[in-house]
This record gives C-alpha cells, structure tokens and sequence, in this order.
C-alpha cells in the first residue's frame, strides 16, 4: 500500500466510537469479526471516514413485538 492511500485512514478506534455512541471494544470486534474495515499501523486500527460513514450498523436490543 503506497503513502498516500494509506494517508486516507484517519480515523482512529476511538474516533469510531465516539461517532457511533459504541465502546472502542466494540469497534475492535467488529473489525476481527471482518464487518468493518481498517488498517493495522503501528498495533493500532485505522479506519477511512467514507467507510465508517457507509458502515451499516444493525439494530440494538430485541424486536418490538407484533401486534
């Protein structure tokens, strides 16, 4: 991977987070889990914004019952 794609991971673990009101350890999970995207640098994950925008995050919770 040359320099410049790699310049356009910039959003850190934390970051992620933070956006999607989730633990950074959720966000690690969903990268092992292979749902989300990032590059390993320097023993930490980087994430493109376009990425994380576009991420579609499944429902919390339970189903609501049907009437």
């Amino acid at each position: 991977m040359d320099p410049k794609e790699m310049a356009e991971y910039t959003l850190t673990v934390e970051d992620v987070a933070k956006t999607w009101h989730v633990t950074p350890s959720r966000v690690r999970q969903l990268v092992i889990s292979g749902r989300l995207a990032g590059l390993m640098r320097a023993g930490s994950w980087f994430f493109k914004p376009e990425i994380v925008e576009s991420f579609e995050r499944r429902s919390r919770g339970r189903p609501a019952k049907q009437k």
